[in-house]
């Protein structure tokens, strides 16, 4: 499969740029809600002053005794998301899986892409490095059925969000359909990779190895007994799932999905800013 390599870099780089630009810029959003809420004028700083307070706040915490309370509420809160669980295990199961899965499928990706752009001429020879012959073609079964074994984490997670919808009281149902336009948003882009893998592994990879992404592996099939196989292209589909899945992930600090991106981050600073505030109440 040959790609334009200098297209994969741009494509990826804006991607990184705008993604990051957001992340500072909710940022800097949430230091000026701070001080706002402020009643003495004098105490307000900068906002640039503000996240460099704050930033050394966090690496005392990691230098300090509380580095181990400071990783739990991170694990807990963050990663497992512990006070979900104890609201809705349903709602945790949904959570955990679209989550878990658009992580690993975003890292995936990523990794994919370098590895691509990185292969001269677009063939993965075997005196190529590690890196390239492990991320550089869905022919490896490592890279193919992580990819897949992510992807059917978001579907499931979606099909599990369809059925709890259903089943909710209608009173409920407006505040959790605005939730799952981001479900519907990554299944399109999901459904989008798997005809990917399916044209390439349709067109590249033996059968053999090829059962290592079931999903893909499972649509090749299918493609292949109605006789269309040729007609989907690898090139055409990797490109609209790359790009529909960057374009997902760089808006996310700028919408209602940032809490996707900032929940480890709030569950930290509200456990050290609990802290914090519990020392100034002992002094007092």
């Amino acid at each position: 499969m040959e790609l334009n390599t200098i297209s994969l870099w741009v494509i990826l780089g804006v991607s990184v740029f705008i993604f990051f630009f957001g992340f500072f810029y909710r940022i800097s959003i949430w230091l000026r809600g701070e001080e706002e809420n402020k009643d003495d004028k004098s105490l307000k700083k900068s906002r640039l002053g503000k996240f460099f307070r704050y930033l050394g706040v966090f690496f005392k915490g990691i230098f300090s005794r509380r580095f181990a309370g400071i990783v739990r509420s991170f694990f807990m809160d963050g990663i497992v998301h512990r006070n979900l669980f104890k609201d809705s295990i349903l709602k945790w199961f949904i959570h955990i899986f679209m989550f878990w899965g658009l992580s690993v499928f975003t890292l995936m990706t990523i990794l994919h892409v370098i590895a691509i752009a990185l292969t001269p001429n677009g063939a993965v020879l075997d005196s190529a490095g590690w890196y390239i012959r492990v991320f550089g073609t869905l022919e490896n079964n490592f890279t193919a059925m992580l990819l897949d074994l992510s992807k059917f984490a978001i579907l499931g997670g979606a099909f599990i969000a369809i059925l709890r919808f259903f089943f909710l009281k209608k009173k409920l149902k407006s505040v959790e359909l605005k939730d799952k336009s981001a479900g519907v948003i990554i299944s399109i882009i999901v459904v989008f990779s798997f005809f990917y893998e399916a044209s390439f592994l349709a067109k590249f990879v033996p059968l053999g190895k090829a059962v290592f992404a079931p999903g893909g592996f499972i649509l090749s099939r299918i493609l292949f007994y109605l006789g269309i196989k040729w007609i989907f292209l690898p090139e055409l589909f990797f490109y609209i799932y790359i790009v529909l899945l960057f374009l997902f992930v760089s808006y996310i600090p700028y919408g209602k999905y940032s809490h996707m991106v900032f929940g480890s981050i709030v569950a930290v600073s509200n456990k050290l800013g609990s802290e914090q505030k519990n020392k100034k109440e002992t002094k007092d």
